[in-house]
């Protein structure tokens, strides 16, 4: 009998025990988990004045400890510099680097860095009148969450961004329900994106009004979330290593 009744003990314990694990183990999973990112037009390595300060931005990032970082104006190329195999040297990230603007020695575009795999990587070219601009897709696994990490540069014209934001909308649509962010240089002050599937980091936190540009009074760099990430920090840092200022960010995903 009192075997039974130990036997009984011992069972219920064991249950207890591995529902413990199992909730706790649920718990962990459905855990938000933090995630530093950047994203900065580094001018191709140069300040507003055109001095070098290529080392400089790459001892910024190095100290950031960021877990993704978007940079536009990069280069890859013996003519200006290689920028971006450095940057991934330094930074020991994977990387997925796009080149809008391709020929005579140039290789120029958009680069991603991530601590996280990179699954899935797309680079879309936008209508361009002058200089060839785009925007890269890099997919990253986070947990078990996918995550699209949109790395954008827009033109120089009125009339060629607003073209190039319809159709970086039109893009973003077919991403709806999944986990985004959205961030680059727009060249363009007073811009607003779909606010039913995306949230833009500067306003949720009253902070819209910090410029991002070095030389003018807007911000045209911008960070822009989906509705299932939260934002918990935003900040424009006043590093003089380009014409443009970094945008630093916490976000849950």
């Amino acid at each position: 009998m009192i075997n039974i009744k130990l036997r009984k003990i011992f069972l219920l314990t064991i249950i207890i025990l591995i529902a413990t694990y199992l909730g706790t183990s649920q718990e962990k999973n459905i855990e938000d988990i933090e995630i530093k990112i950047i994203s900065y037009n580094i001018h191709s390595g140069t300040d507003k004045n055109m001095a070098p300060t290529l080392f400089d931005t790459i001892n910024f990032l190095k100290k950031s400890n960021a877990d993704i970082i978007c940079l536009q104006e990069v280069n890859e190329s013996s003519k200006i510099g290689f920028q971006v195999s450095s940057l991934k040297e330094e930074l020991g990230m994977n990387l997925h680097f796009g080149a809008n603007v391709v020929g005579d020695n140039t290789n120029y575009g958009l680069a991603t860095y991530s601590k996280y795999k990179i699954i899935d990587e797309k680079h879309i070219y936008l209508s361009s009148a002058k200089e060839q601009r785009g925007f890269l897709d890099t997919t990253i696994k986070v947990k078990n969450k996918k995550v699209h990490i949109i790395n954008v540069h827009l033109g120089l014209s009125d009339k060629e961004r607003k073209k190039q934001i319809k159709e970086l909308e039109e893009y973003l649509k077919k991403l709806k329900n999944s986990y985004f962010i959205i961030l680059g240089d727009f060249n363009e002050g007073n811009i607003s994106l779909d606010n039913d599937i995306m949230i833009d980091a500067a306003e949720q936190l009253n902070k819209s009004n910090i410029l991002t540009f070095s030389i003018g009074l807007d911000r045209i760099d911008y960070m822009f979330v989906s509705n299932n990430i939260k934002v918990e920090s935003y900040e424009v840092l006043i590093k003089n290593m380009s014409d443009h200022y970094p945008i630093v960010a916490k976000i849950l995903i």
